[in-house]
Parts: C-alpha cells; structure tokens; sequence
C-alpha cells in the first residue's frame, strides 16, 4: 500500500513546474543582461538577429506542431 501523503511521481505537480518556469526564466534573462550589458553595438545586433531568429523558429515549430495535430 502506498501512503495517500505522498505524491505520485508521474502527475505533474502545477506548483513545482510553476516555480522551476520562474527560476528558468530568471536565469535565462540574467545571461541575457549579462551579454548585453558587456556588447558592442554590433554584438548586440547580432545577439538580437539570432534571438529574432531562435523565437521565429519556435514559433513556426509550434504551428507545424498545431497543423500536424488536426
């Protein structure tokens, strides 16, 4: 028998994904500021053309995903 106070490891846990989300995007926007604030002005445009890039591509990856969906 399982203890009814213990979490069953394989439901995901709202909570926990919610507060690791945070913690991942405040590392992530402290690299970020950490780049930005030691660039040249032609660093930063690149540093800005490949994030264009990287969300571009995430964005057409999600709707691929979408259309592959229906």
């Amino acid at each position: 028998m399982t203890d009814p106070a213990i979490a069953d490891p394989d439901q995901p846990d709202p909570a926990f994904d919610t507060f690791t989300s945070r913690l991942i995007r405040r590392e992530a926007l402290r690299r970020a500021a950490m780049e930005l604030a030691t660039t040249t002005p032609a660093g930063l445009e690149s540093a800005l053309a490949r994030i264009s890039a990287e969300v571009t591509a995430d964005a057409v990856q999600a709707k691929v995903g979408l259309a592959k969906k229906d």
